[in-house]
């Protein structure tokens, strides 16, 4: 099991089980939003707000960078 590190919006590291990812979109210029195939509250994916285009994390999430 990789796991990958991130910056968060917060510009804290954070890291991510790649395997737990269930899609990654652009939130706004140069911030992604990464979903979890966990459910948070209401039972919607939990997410998190990362640093990098949406392409970039992909990339990264995929061990291409």
């Amino acid at each position: 099991m990789a796991i990958i590190g991130f910056r968060n919006t917060h510009n804290q590291q954070v890291y991510v089980n790649p395997a737990q990812v269930l899609y990654v979109t652009a939130f706004e210029e140069d911030v992604s939003i990464i979903a979890f195939a966990v459910a948070g509250a209401g039972g919607k994916p939990l997410t998190l707000y990362v640093r990098g285009t949406a392409d970039q994390v992909r990339l990264k999430l995929d061990g291409q960078v």
